[in-house]
Formats: structure tokens, sequence, C-alpha cells
């Protein structure tokens, strides 16, 4: 291993260092004065229409000298990131055996093997690209640095140039933003928590997850430990002291949660130091219009909102809480909650897709199922309705009964094929009918999964990034459309035209806004959360409402729906309005009675207009004058004829994704 790993490395290094000085084959950048760190551009952010939303993340950094950074931050870099350090010379053959022996022992990556120096030639000097010929370069610079640069010189730079997280370069500026102290003054827990950084700073932050942040620290406590820098005492000590944040800044920009949601995404990527200080140039999908929109609607409500074009899956807008500079925390995606109504589509879909119609009957009436007795949200029960209705105005025992007559394992695997990843064995019981999940679902993924509702039966996967440029306008990534189809056309227009009359005149009428429009109201137990995913045809919202405690909101889907009714208006203001495009064999408009399903029925109080796959709908009833006895046996031979509770007539198969 010795000879396969470490010998080569060193002969390429002696041949550039020694025989070939400057290695000018392999384009090697100056090293001649680590104060002077090069110049960095913020990486710049545009929406979709090309407009510049904000620089991302402008570099914070303030060069001290290694005498005003604490003793205990230099102690706790070196014991976990190079214990070696004062005693090689820029590459340590040693830890990179030792990195490969633990990498192979563990089955993963856990040792890098790099050293300090080797990292700071990396950041200060190269690009993040992982190829065999940047690491011969960042081993030699790391080797010509060690010729030129004291130790401490080196250690210096370092600690100057690293990245601690939340924008935060160098160890005087991470000092001052979680802690609010320069960095002389750090203790030896505040200095062990900000050397945990730089491995993971989006992980280990202590403003995004203090638990994780803190086992960090007491594992680069522990490291000290066996190194020698201080005592098993000095840790009990340092474990004890209070973690006194100095707590975020208020950031006064538009789309914060989205550039966060990118951000997160590009550094995973690129790495923290080509995002923040690369010079980049970011085309997302974002929709300046649209996110002002939807950053007005909650108000002082907490919750969150996205829009999506559900023909193409681009985020349009996203809103993460109703006030960033409170809560960092982005509820589009982080938040987990049951979704009530919300998740009933999925059931009727399923049942649409066994062969019912927009008229088939459901029994609303009280029910006990193996000691499962659902409720209606007004505890009445109207008796036989078209499943139309049942949705329309969801009526909860009538989804129950749907549910057990498709199977709930059906429902369960068409919303994972549909982009719901949060259900779990455990939610194949008849509550998940009325969504009364385990788990529950983020908003981002129950509104992704509604666009096959709107989009033909076609899954539009959530689309952020249209497009990356590196600092010479090089494309170094472009993004198309991630879709895959999951429902037929048919079954996702009829779908859709049952959810149209939720608006119409069901359960979300304060959504009207004078164009076609579709969409689902959700309100879990004791008002908890309020949902409504609504869509017209270019553009899909999702909102919730709901405390970060859990206490009852205080609202419904229905007020919900309102809100969204508010920011559509303000959306769509200025343009045409647009129709649901119909499959060629799907009829529409046929005129139903709400109580039996059958057609043109005489004196029926509740009249709605359905879409039927053409051939299937029911025909039209041909009243003449007779008696009263007449009429009476008249309506009972079509009751017979043309509804039959809920019984299928036709069938589709549901689509598994295509990739």
């Amino acid at each position: 291993m010795r000879f396969v790993v470490a010998k080569p490395l060193i002969v390429i290094i002696i041949l550039c260092v020694f025989i070939t000085p400057g290695c000018s084959f392999l384009g090697l950048p100056g090293t001649d004065d680590l104060d002077s760190l090069r110049m960095v551009s913020a990486t710049q952010v545009f929406d979709i229409n090309g407009q510049l939303i904000s620089k991302l993340f402008e570099e914070n950094r303030i060069v001290v000298s290694i005498n005003n950074i604490s003793p205990y931050v230099q102690q706790a870099i070196i014991a976990n990131e190079d214990t070696r350090f004062y005693n090689h010379a820029g590459i340590d053959p040693i830890g990179i055996i030792r990195a490969v022996v633990v990498n192979i022992r563990t089955g993963s990556l856990a040792e890098g093997g790099s050293t300090l120096t080797q990292q700071l030639a990396k950041n200060m000097f190269l690009t993040q690209e992982r190829t065999f010929t940047r690491k011969i370069k960042e081993a030699v610079l790391a080797v010509i640095i060690e010729r030129k640069f004291s130790k401490q010189e080196i250690l210096q730079a370092y600690l100057n140039q690293v990245y601690f997280g939340e924008g935060a370069y160098g160890v005087e500026a991470a000092a001052q933003v979680y802690f609010g102290k320069h960095s002389s003054e750090l203790s030896l827990g505040e200095s062990a928590m900000l050397a945990g950084l730089p491995r993971g700073p989006n992980i280990y932050s202590p403003y995004i997850d203090l638990k994780a942040a803190l086992d960090r620290r007491n594992t680069v406590l522990s490291g000290m430990v066996k190194e020698g820098y201080i005592t098993r005492d000095q840790v009990e000590v340092a474990v004890q002291e209070p973690i006194a944040l100095a707590g975020k800044k208020k950031r006064a920009v538009q789309a914060s949660y989205f550039l966060d949601y990118i951000a997160n995404e590009l550094v995973g990527k690129y790495g923290a130091n080509r995002v923040y200080k690369g010079g980049l140039k970011v085309y997302t999908t974002l929709d300046i219009k649209t996110q002002e929109a939807a950053e007005a609607v909650l108000g002082q409500l907490q919750g969150a909102v996205v829009a999506i074009d559900p023909r193409n899956g681009y985020i349009k807008a996203m809103v993460g809480g109703k006030d960033y500079a409170e809560s960092q925390l982005n509820r589009v995606v982080a938040e987990i909650r049951q979704p009530g109504s919300a998740f009933k589509p999925f059931v009727y879909a399923v049942g649409l897709n066994q062969g019912l119609a927009a008229n088939s009957i459901l029994v609303d009436e009280p029910i006990n199922i193996s000691g499962y007795s659902p409720e209606n949200y007004d505890k009445k029960h109207q008796g036989p309705i078209t499943i139309k209705k049942a949705l329309r105005m969801s009526v909860n025992v009538a989804s129950v009964k749907l549910g057990q007559q498709v199977g709930i394992d059906n429902v369960l695997s068409l919303a994972q094929n549909m982009g719901i990843t949060t259900i779990i064995p455990q939610d194949n019981n008849l509550a998940t009918s009325l969504g009364g999940l385990t788990n529950g679902v983020s908003l981002l993924e129950l509104s992704t999964a509604y666009t096959a509702f709107a989009n033909a039966g076609v899954v539009s996967r959530p689309v952020s990034i249209l497009k990356v440029l590196d600092e010479s306008g090089q494309i170094m990534e472009e993004n198309n459309p991630s879709q895959y189809s999951v429902l037929l056309p048919e079954v996702a227009y009829i779908l859709t035209d049952m959810l149209k009359a939720v608006i119409d005149n069901g359960t979300a009428t304060p959504a009207a806004i004078g164009r076609p429009a579709a969409g689902k109201t959700g309100t879990t137990d004791n008002y908890e959360t309020a949902w409504f995913i609504g869509y017209v045809p270019e553009l899909l919202v999702g909102i919730y409402v709901g405390n970060d405690d859990r206490q009852p909101v205080g609202i419904s889907g229905t007020q919900v729906s309102a809100l969204w009714g508010t920011m559509m208006n303000k959306v769509t203001l200025g343009t045409s309005p647009t129709e649901f495009v119909v499959p060629p064999n799907v009829i529409t408009g046929i005129p139903i009675c709400a109580n039996s399903g059958k057609r043109n029925e005489w004196g029926c109080p509740d009249i709605e207009y359905s879409a039927f796959v053409r051939g299937t709908e029911p025909q039209a009833i041909n009243y003449r004058a007779r008696s009263g006895q007449d009429r009476n046996l008249k309506d009972d031979e079509n009751q017979v004829q043309d509804t039959q509770d809920a019984k299928p007539r036709w069938k589709f198969p549901i689509r598994l994704p295509g990739f």
C-alpha cells in the first residue's frame, strides 16, 4: 500500500519541487504572499426573467494575526484536522496511508488524508474539482508553501481563510457570527465548537442543529485530549459551558428561503468556497412577481407557500415562513404535517383509475368498520351522493368507504409513485382516506404530487436552477424538466374536473378567481394545520397554515383557500384565462343529479356538471307526462338502471414512474 499510494505521489512532488522549479507544466499559481487573500466575487442569482435577485452571501471575512486567535482554536484545529502538522513538510504520507486504511475498514470516505497546508493550497489557489491532476497540484503547492513560510504563518493563513458556515470566512468573522465576540476571547468550549464546523458547516452549525453542533464539539474536545493539548478535567468544565449564541442578524433579502434552498444544493455540488466566492451566475426558475405575491399572502400567520409550474416543475415562488429574520426554518421542505382532506384526491384518483365515474354513488351514513367510526365535519349525513359531490364537499364517511373499496394499499402506492416519500407501512389503514398519515407530508412533496392532476397525469419534479455559469461564463450545469407519467390523461382530467367543483360550489368557494381553477382544502384535527393546494393550467400553488408548536391555528382549509385566491388574483392580473386541456375521448358538462347520479333528473335539488370518458356517460332521461304513481315507478326503474353504488365501469392501469 505504501508503494501504491504514497511513493508515486512523493516522487512527483520531488520532481516538481526540486528538479522542475515551479512545476510550470501543471500551471501552478504563485504563492508568494499568504496574507494577500485573493479577491473574491459574490455569486449572482437571477430569476427566470434574468432579473437579479441577490448576490448570494457576500463574503464576510476579518483577517487577524495568529496572536489574536485563541490558542484553543489553534490546538483544536490541529488536533482534529492535522495531528502531524508540526512534523510534516506539507504532505503527510503516514496520514494518507492511515486514511486509506480507515476508509477501507469502514467502507466509506471517513478520512481524507489532506494536511492543513494542502487544504489551504486548495482553497486559496485551486478549484474544488475532484481530479488526480488537482490533487497533484494541491500536494505540490503544499510542499512549496511549507518551504516558503513558517508553520505559524501557514496556520494563520488557514484560520483566516477557512469557511465556518453562516457566510463567515475566517475564525474572527465566525467568532462574531456565532458568539458575538473576538476570536481572541473564545473559551475552550466555543473554540471546539468552531473547530468542528469546517468539515460540515451546514451540518454542524448550532443555528441549524444545536445537538449536532454539541456532539461535534465533544468529538473535537476528545481529539484535543488525545493529542495532549487539554486534560479530561478541562473537558468536563468545557461541556458544562452554557451555549450563548449571538443570534442571526436580520437579512432583508427577497426570496431568502429560496436562496437558502438553492445554496444548499449548490454547496453540495461545488463546495462552499466556490459557491460563496467563486463569481458564479445562477439562473433560477423563480419569478419575482409570483414571489412577491407569495411573500405577502401569509401576513401574521405562520406557514409556508410554494408555487410550481405544473407543466415543467419550475419553482416560481417559495416562502418558508412568515418572517425569515425570526426563523430560517424552511417549512416548505422541512415541516412534515398531517395533510387532512388535502390527501383525499389520491383516494378518488385510484377510484377513477379502477373504473368509477364522477356520478358513481356512495352512501353517506353512520358506519363502524371494526371499531373505526369516522364522522363528517358537520356531524350530519346526506345519504346517496356522487363521488364528485363527496369530494367537493369533503365528506369523510364517503371517502373512507371509497378507500375501503379501492384498497388503501393502492392509494399509498399511487401517492408514493407521485413523489410522497414520507409514507410508511403503518399508513395502510382506513384513516389514510382522510389524510391521517403516521408522519404526514411536506408542502413541497404534496404540491409536486398534485402536478400530475394539473398536467395530464404527468408528475413534474421540482426544478429550482436552470443553469450555472462559472466566473468565465462557461456553463457548469443546465437542468431540464424531469417528468414521468402516473395516470392516464383521462383520469387526471376527470379528477381535475371534480376538483374544479371544490372551488365552484364546494369547500373552497373563496378561492374562485373568475377563471378555470381546481384544488382541495384540508383541515386537520383541532385545527392544527389548514391546507389548500390549488391550480390553474399554468401555475400550482400550495399553502399551509400552522403554528410551529402545533397549537390550533384557528382557521380551516376554506379560509386558506381565500388566501390562495388573493395571491392568484395578483399573479394572474393582466393575463388571459386558459382552459384545462380536455383529452379527445372525454366529454364534459354533462348535467348530473348529485344525489342520485342520474342525468337530467326532474326536480333534483343539486345539479352538477361532470366529465366522462366518452361512451360511459349516463343516458338522458326522457320524461313524459304521467301520473305521480307512474313517475315513481319510472324513477325506481332508472335508479336500478343508472346508479350502481360505485361499481367500476372500466379500468385504467396506474402507470409507474418512468425516468
